[in-house]
């Protein structure tokens, strides 16, 4: 008897070991290859051609919809705050959480109104109001499962209704998001045939639906009187996330004229199909239809957001190609958000500078991080942990340039970005990373703008309550307590309507906050020296110079900056104005700089800061970049707030050391401002 037992074990010993190895054999699979002889066509519409502006180049919006003669209109623009990234229960990620406000509540949640929180528990509000209502939104769902979604939601609509995928998205929690959201971690995603029907066609059909919802609901939103209070985008996510590392984009479209399918990933798995399509179907096939895409804060990218490696198999004329595409489509990037900041990545080996103390702010993940990593091919899942270790070439698919292992790169953060783009550019012909900055939040509770630190409710059914706020990590998230309320948008338009807000943000003329209202301006230009005390400063801002989202040529002749900002009047004064600096010099090295340019010239900050500066190190011959960076006196975090609320013993239990800081620095981003020593000015008014 004890003979067989011992057989028995021996053999599932050795079935286990087998499992075991074919695990890592089929686990170590590429997922995909890239396909090298795919011929990429670039931009040929007159709305994607580039533009370079010489000093004195501001050109006024051309309107696509009816002018509204705003009462506000300001030739020298005004500052306009709004989200870009907002989820509603259209999102297959946020319905199975319990969300069940839909795009209408978003934008009247936007507009000021109260709304009902999601099932919120006892010691959670019930209802939740901003206390300033925002200038604009765009709700953007993901464009996956739209049509899937509603067949699950909508008893009758579909035959799929009553299959077992929608019997789990109806029962919510973990399996409910990953029934649909799994598909998107595919580089050639499939829906599944037992809810969208033979050839998708019923999904495809429940998609037209939802995006005819999301269209009206944007259309209705949207002020038409000369108030001009508030503007409404048809927006989406392209939620792409190959081997589970997060590159999805948000399109922001000008009007309501747009193409008849909402583009997804299913639709177009790789990024150049996706813009191919918008120069297709939008800015060629639709005389008025325009976009811009916004990539998603790419701090859980692992590499991948920004690399310029994935298609480094293909000819160099289609390579040339997707690198133009992706620069004249890719106008913004979301330099902050509920998931964390990712301005920038201290301790990164390819870029040489400073250690920049205001880089820790809101990090998501940092070197050393233990944290859960997920992967996904075709065949199995791997789920493990990591140590957070910096990427390099163990991390790298020679076959694809895809960077995996739960690796983070300077790449992941808009500094190391932008270098990255510098340093295509210089081999290749064309920068490909070269966008403006504004920030968002990413809720997914229909709370668009919600980020007051001291008021904050949480931006998930899950965040909800004391229960929520300091649970645990799970696949594919992060701790609660890691988590933060979320940016704004901002941009400098001559009046809040979609045309001129969009005008603005396509010449990226934007800046992103942390979450309070800062007013920051950036100008490259030829200026005295005392031009911020004198009353009509930004009419010579204009007309010697530039403002942000710029790209100049090289400037011989001796230039300045202007950097200012107003304080947010409900929030905390300013206390310092830095200048970032980012250039590649002749052997292909990045270099970043931070310069404290100006201080308040007392402890108690100042509501406004304004000065002169020029870069004694300026060097004509090599290609760099420059932004301002706004910084407020410090303020309590969130969770600071919430932990002194709580009764002694609790706040004992739960307040102890965490991974965050208590106070922190409330900021503002504007735009780069670019100069490279070979760029010809290729549009000027």
């Amino acid at each position: 008897m004890l003979k067989i037992i011992g057989r028995i074990f021996a053999i599932i010993i050795a079935l286990l070991v087998l499992l075991f190895i074919a695990y890592k054999i089929l686990s170590s699979i590429p997922d995909y290859e890239i396909d090298a002889s795919t011929v990429i066509i670039p931009p040929q519409s007159a709305k994607s051609k580039p533009e370079t502006y010489a000093f004195g180049y501001d050109p006024l919006p051309e309107y696509t919809e009816p002018i509204k003669n705003c009462v506000n209109n300001n030739r020298l623009k005004n500052p306009y705050y709004g989200d870009l990234h907002i989820h509603t229960a259209l999102s297959a990620d946020a319905f199975p959480e319990g969300t069940r406000t839909f795009p209408d509540a978003a934008y009247r949640f936007a507009k000021g109104e109260a709304i009902d929180l999601p099932d919120p528990p006892a010691d959670a509000p019930q209802k939740f109001q901003l206390l300033r209502p925002l200038d604009f939104a765009a709700v953007t769902d993901h464009a996956e499962a739209l049509g899937e979604g509603y067949i699950c939601r909508n008893p009758g609509a579909f035959a799929g209704h009553d299959s077992r995928a929608c019997d789990t998205f109806r029962g919510g929690g973990f399996e409910g998001v990953r029934v649909f959201n799994q598909i998107n971690a595919d580089l050639t995603p499939e829906r599944r045939e037992a809810v969208c029907g033979a050839g998708n066609k019923d999904c495809i059909a429940a998609d037209k639906i939802v995006w005819q919802q999301i269209i009206q609901a944007a259309e209705t939103a949207n002020d038409k009187t000369e108030a001009c209070r508030f503007s409404s985008f048809v927006g989406l996510e392209y939620t792409r996330s190959p081997d589970a590392k997060h590159t999805h984009r948000n399109l922001i479209f000008r009007n309501t004229n747009v193409p008849d399918l909402p583009p997804s990933h299913h639709m177009f798995p790789f990024p150049y199909q996706l813009f191919d399509h918008l120069e297709e179907a939008c800015r060629s096939g639709r005389d008025t239809c325009d976009v811009i895409v916004i990539p998603h804060n790419a701090n859980i990218s692992g590499g991948n957001m920004f690399n310029p490696r994935e298609i480094e198999n293909m000819s160099d004329t289609s390579r040339y190609a997707a690198y133009a595409l992706r620069r004249s489509y890719e106008r913004l990037y979301e330099i902050a958000q509920h998931k964390g900041f990712s301005e920038c990545l201290n301790r990164v080996t390819d870029i040489l500078g400073d250690v920049d103390e205001l880089c820790d702010i809101e990090k998501r993940r940092e070197f050393g991080n233990q944290e859960l990593d997920f992967a996904l091919n075709r065949l199995v899942p791997k789920i493990g942990m990591t140590n957070t270790p910096e990427c390099n070439e163990d991390h790298r698919d020679p076959k694809t340039g895809f960077y995996y292992g739960g690796c983070l790169s300077s790449r992941d953060f808009a500094r190391g970005a932008l270098l990255e783009g510098i340093r295509v550019k210089n081999k290749h012909g064309v920068n490909p990373y070269e966008f403006g900055f504004i920030a968002s939040t990413d809720t997914h509770i229909s709370t668009s703008g919600s980020t007051e630190e001291a008021r904050w409710p949480g931006h998930k059914k899950t965040e909800l309550g004391l229960s929520g706020r300091f649970s645990t990590a799970d696949v594919g998230h992060t701790d609660a307590i890691r988590t933060n309320p979320g940016g704004l948008a901002g941009v400098w338009a001559v009046e809040n309507s979609r045309d001129a807000l969009f005008h603005s943000m396509k010449r990226r003329e934007t800046f992103g906050t942390s979450g309070s209202r800062i007013a920051p301006r950036f100008f490259a230009g030829r200026y005295d020296e005392n031009i911020c005390s004198q009353s009509d400063w930004l009419d010579q801002a204009y007309a010697n110079g530039t403002p942000m989202g710029a790209h100049l040529p090289p400037q011989d002749a001796p230039f300045n900056f202007i950097l200012e900002a107003k304080a947010d009047p409900m929030s905390k004064p300013l206390e310092r104005l830095q200048l970032v600096k980012g250039w590649v010099d002749a052997s292909g090295q990045k270099h970043n700089r931070v310069i404290d340019v100006m201080t308040a010239k007392t402890p108690d900050g100042a509501n406004r800061l304004c000065t002169v500066f020029s870069d004694p190190n300026y060097m004509p011959n090599t290609d760099s970049y420059y932004y301002l960076r706004v910084v407020e006196q410090m303020s309590p975090r969130w969770h600071k707030t919430y932990c002194d609320s709580l009764p002694s013993n609790v706040r004992e239990e739960k307040c102890k050391n965490l991974p965050v800081r208590d106070y922190i620095h409330e900021m503002a981003w504007t735009s780069p401002i670019w100069f490279s020593p070979h760029h010809k000015i290729i549009s000027v008014k």
